[in-house]
């Protein structure tokens, strides 16, 4: 289904993509886009302004419970920039000697020692060849994480059988040994799983991987979850008729997935996996395969690699280990090998003397894009040598990331990002990377800032301040991991167990891992690191690529232009970087503490109020749900519904030109380079009602992290580099997204939903030459002079006594002004009749249609739990009809929005992609499932299935940080009661199908709605 990112990730602070940041911004300009956005899980430590977190927050467009293979693909050869921000760790206390050395000095860590399993899993094997994974973990509580994986995928699929291990994967879904048809999905709804969240699968080249969270408070739930995996290993059923059933879906996947991006896969792969199986294997496969296989095929493909030797099964839990290590046998251990089963293969990648180029080209691509790629042998950690090794290509990346998002903040900018990476993609080759994202008529520009800065490492290497500062870094990070070492989700340790499966990626055990950090990375040289560029980029093995907008006044450079480049940049003299520091602390003056005039303390949420002499009202909620985390948020009214209409422009783009140009005394860069030893992250905003703040620090950090509060209200910095930088960057992003039938068709929805509202208007070229520094600054100021007027919500790991002074002297010193301000409604009226619009923009054969229905509602919090409700219902409903038994769509997304402010009002969206042939058939359908339920009602078992999913999660949520500050927050946003936190099951249990079958009556107006469909130009 997707290809996964390789199994080493390597750490670095390069630029952030560009396109992920504007569609966070694209989220906040169109409310109505539809798109459910979950954030990534990508942070960086010492993001002083903005975390990753907040920028990647990227639209769900598959509209399903799985991942898309499309999705993953268009970013398989990028992702990396961001995968190189995850999993690494570090301490901020170097020392020459480490504190697990011998009384005699000696290391208690010798570099030719087998790195160890750890001591908190259990790892075995059976005598038919299973591996087993067994760990007791309690975050979350009362859960399990389940996996089987399968060390077989796409590239051991015979010719006839292309896209069948994917097509395997679907199949698990749809019928076993012990659950027919639909019964597996809807008994792990009805116990409270979530179809993707809880429920997923995914197909690769090289494995797949099942996965299931459980409740661990059910002996029965744990043992029928063992039977599913059981099931899954050697149980498919595979009737006629849920095959073709099935294969509409996947159908639907393969078509979801084309576009511009797969027609560049096409002309890309081929050279990249040059003279390769993996060039033929895509995990989707082929559409003639899926289209007209035998069903022999499957069930010969699953028979042949679905088989013990071959299987690992994870779980990691709140559980009884004992007990899971008894279930793990009955169920696996009497699993019969196939000893006349074809090898398992790992199929190599040729290497090659000279340089390949991958020139493609397209005329709906909305960017330009230039990678290079060195491959490299496939390598495996299995002693502390080659740990070490791992942690010295990690700084060199780090470090080169650095420069490059550096380049990106100069006033014109060479591309708009900028990476270095390095990955096993395949099984059986790594690569290392330079890739950058460029303007228009940029690629040789972009590609030739790459080289030159590839041979200014190679030639000069790093300095001995960056490599001081990264190891600084990488050492808090270390730390901040090892103290959260008893509070880590079982999801993590699934991951890395069937990477230690797949790939012999070592699991030693944090406590093992962060001694190694201690011991070592003090050690480490700078001649080493410097090492890797002369290793690394060579001219073997290499292959260079690009991607560009095929339209008028673009052009496209070609092998010899690119072969130019090469020798232009060999023939440089280049000079060494030179490490730009701002050695002062981050205030030179502390604040003068204010009071704490009143005190209030609300028991039932553990929750204490103070309230400052200057009128700032702080929340505090201690917790003890991570050991290393304090997080905070803020909000006061205004937001740019107090700017005028032709101020708007340079109100949306305040933020993030303040967040690329520092603060106090120092630029971003500079400030990036102090915080490097530090966890912490500030992020102002300024909302369409309110402005505020969030962010998040380690508790020794705390300090920092009100300094910076305290200076993004006082001491901004106007920096015309850094509002050039961006101003050009974001211009040469939106040039060519008008080519991107997507784009199209949400511009028109957004601008149809908003009836052409002024303030509501989709960005293009042109909004940007409406940017204002000046004007900018201005506003920002204007929105946070006032800070009397704000509300702090601060939940962590703290003692409130500890924060007092803090917060007294950092929040407590703000100004208050005379005065109050409040938004104002400037948001537009929904369309009160029945409108339908068709945009035709596309190449490829495939449509989508969004159905949103709106209307005004006076919200009370059943209100607004029934709607979400009837959304939930729908989800389930329309994707049992529409995929699964119709075959017509890879998954029908339903998803709803119920503002209080500044209007009280609905939208529901009902959206899915389709054979353009079957786009009207569908829609038909859906409608007539409307129609079902408002006049015949809910089944009582998918109002279980609702309630018990929704009591489920918020179990699990109780236990988190971030849901208690939203939630607070929230409470004094609306001026709701905080004790609604912990009624909420009350609520959900209150609920009747007769509640749900009146908001449809409601709320889906037939004779109010708007409908959007995408076609193709030509059908």
């Amino acid at each position: 289904m997707n290809v996964q990112p390789p199994h080493r990730d390597l750490c670095g602070r390069g630029g952030v993509v560009l396109e992920k940041i504007i569609s966070r911004m694209q989220e906040v300009k169109n409310p109505e886009s539809g798109y459910k956005r979950q954030p990534m899980k990508i942070r960086l430590e010492h993001s002083h302004t903005r975390t990753l977190e907040h920028y990647l927050q990227p639209s769900v467009l598959n509209s399903d419970w799985r991942i898309t293979y499309m999705h993953k693909l268009k970013l398989f050869l990028s992702i990396m920039l961001l995968l190189s921000f995850v999993g690494c760790a570090g301490t901020n206390q170097q020392q020459s000697k480490s504190d697990t050395a011998t009384d005699t000095g000696e290391s208690a860590y010798a570099l030719d020692q087998e790195l160890p399993v750890g001591p908190h899993v259990e790892k075995g094997q059976f005598a038919n060849g299973l591996t087993y994974y067994i760990r007791k973990n309690s975050r979350p509580e009362n859960r399990m994480e389940l996996r089987l994986v399968v060390n077989a995928g796409s590239i051991l699929e015979d010719e006839n059988q292309q896209g069948l291990a994917h097509f395997t994967e679907h199949m698990a879904f749809n019928g076993t040994e012990h659950f027919e048809k639909q019964e597996l999905v809807n008994y792990l709804e009805s116990i409270g799983m979530r179809f993707g969240p809880d429920i997923n699968a995914y197909t690769s080249f090289d494995e797949t991987v099942y996965m299931l969270q459980l409740p661990t408070d059910s002996a029965s739930v744990m043992k029928e979850g063992f039977q599913v995996l059981e099931d899954w290993a050697h149980a498919l059923t595979f009737t006629h008729e849920e095959i073709d059933k099935e294969r509409g879906v996947v159908q639907e996947e393969w078509r979801l997935g084309r576009g511009v991006q797969a027609r560049i896969r096409e002309e890309q792969y081929p050279i990249l996996f040059h003279n390769s199986r993996y060039a033929e294997r895509l995990p989707i496969g082929k559409k003639a395969v899926l289209d007209t296989f035998h069903y022999e095929a499957l069930t010969s493909y699953y028979n042949t690699w679905y088989r013990p030797e071959l299987m690992g099964v994870v779980a990691i839990g709140d559980f009884d280990p004992g007990r899971i290590h008894t279930l793990i046998g009955e169920h696996f251990q009497s699993l019969e090998p196939k000893p006349e089963a074809p090898e398992r293969k790992i199929y190599q990648v040729p290497d090659h003397e000279e340089t390949l180029f991958a020139i493609a080209s397209d005329p709906e691509a909305t960017q330009s894009g230039v990678s290079i790629y060195y491959k490299q042998p496939a390598t495996h950690e299995e002693t502390v040598a080659d740990y070490r090794q791992g942690i010295v290509e990690r700084l060199y990346n780090q470090m080169f990331n650095q420069r490059l998002s550096e380049l990106t903040q100069t006033e014109d900018p060479p591309f708009l990002s900028g990476y270095s990476g390095q990955g096993q993609f395949v099984r059986s080759k790594e690569f290392y990377y330079l890739g950058a994202t460029v303007e228009d008529n940029g690629l040789l520009r972009g590609f030739e800032t790459l080289l030159t800065e590839a041979e200014r490492v190679r030639k000069h290497g790093f300095t001995a301040t960056e490599l001081e500062r990264e190891k600084q870094s990488i050492l808090r990070s270390i730390e901040q991991t090892y103290r959260e070492r008893n509070k880590t989700r079982s999801r993590r340790y699934a991951s890395e167990y069937i990477r230690n499966f797949l790939f012999n990626e070592p699991i030693p055990g944090i406590e093992y891992e962060y001694a190694v950090y201690r011991e070592y990375v003090p050690t480490i040289s700078l001649e080493e690191v410097n090492q890797l560029a002369e290793e690394w980029i060579t001219d073997k093995n290499r292959v260079v690529m690009t991607e560009s907008p095929e339209k008028e006044g673009n052009r496209i450079p070609g092998e010899e232009d690119l072969r130019g480049i090469m020798q232009k940049v060999a023939d440089k003299d280049i000079v060494a970087y030179k490490d730009d520091v701002k050695d002062q602390p981050l205030m030179e003056k502390v604040p003068e503490p204010a009071e704490i005039v009143a005190d209030t303390i609300y028991e039932d949420v553990g929750v204490t109020e103070w309230t400052l002499a200057n009128g700032i009202r702080v929340a505090l909620k201690p917790t003890d749900f991570k050991n290393d985390e304090v997080r905070f948020a803020s909000f006061s009214w205004g937001g740019t519904s107090l700017v005028p209409d032709s101020n708007l422009i340079p109100a949306e783009t305040a933020i993030s030109i303040i967040g690329q140009s520092g603060v106090g005394d120092f630029s971003e860069i500079q400030l990036g380079k102090l915080l490097s030893d530090k966890v912490v992250s500030v992020s102002p905003y300024i909302g369409q009602l309110s402005e505020g703040m969030s962010g998040s620090a380690s508790p020794e950090d705390l300090e920092t992290m009100f300094q910076l509060i305290s200076l993004y209200f006082t001491e901004i910095r106007r920096d015309s580099t850094a509002f050039a930088s961006f101003k050009s960057r974001y211009k040469a992003y939106y040039a060519n997204q008008g080519a991107n039938p997507e784009r199209a068709y949400q511009d028109t929805l957004t601008t149809t939903l908003t009836q052409h509202h002024p303030r509501f208007k989709p960005y293009t070229v042109e909004t940007f030459e409406q940017m204002d520094l000046d004007k900018s600054m201005h506003i920002y100021r204007e929105r946070f002079a006032d800070a009397g007027e704000f509300t702090f919500v601060f939940v962590g790991n703290f003692n409130p006594d500890s924060l007092k002074p803090l917060v007294k002297t950092y929040l407590g010193s703000l100004k208050d002004l005379p005065g109050e301000e409040q938004w104002r409604d400037v948001t537009y009226s929904y369309p009160d009749s029945v409108i339908k619009k068709t945009v035709r923009k596309g190449i490829e054969p495939k449509a989508r249609t969004a159905i949103a229905f709106t209307g005004m509602e006076d919200w009370t919090p059943k209100k607004r739990y029934v709607a979400s409700a009837l959304t939930d219902y729908l989800s389930i409903k329309l994707r049992e009809v529409v995929r699964e038994d119709l075959g017509g769509t890879y998954g029908v997304s339903v998803n709803g929005r119920f503002p209080r402010l500044p209007r009280e009002r609905y939208r529901i969206r009902i959206s899915f992609g389709a054979d353009p042939e079957r786009i009207q058939e569908l829609t038909d359908v859906v409608f007539a499932q409307i129609d079902s339920l408002k006049e015949h009602g809910v089944g009582k078992e998918y109002l279980q299935k609702i309630t018990e999913i929704d009591l489920r999660n918020h179990e699990t949520n109780l236990k988190e940080n971030s849901y208690w500050m939203n939630q607070i927050k929230n409470a004094y946003y609306y001026g709701t009661d905080m004790g609604n936190i912990l009624t909420y099951p009350d609520l959900v249990n209150s609920i009747t199908t007769a509640d749900i079958q009146k908001a449809a009556q409601r709320y889906l107006n037939m004779d109010d709605y708007v409908q959007i469909t995408l076609l193709p130009e030509q059908q």
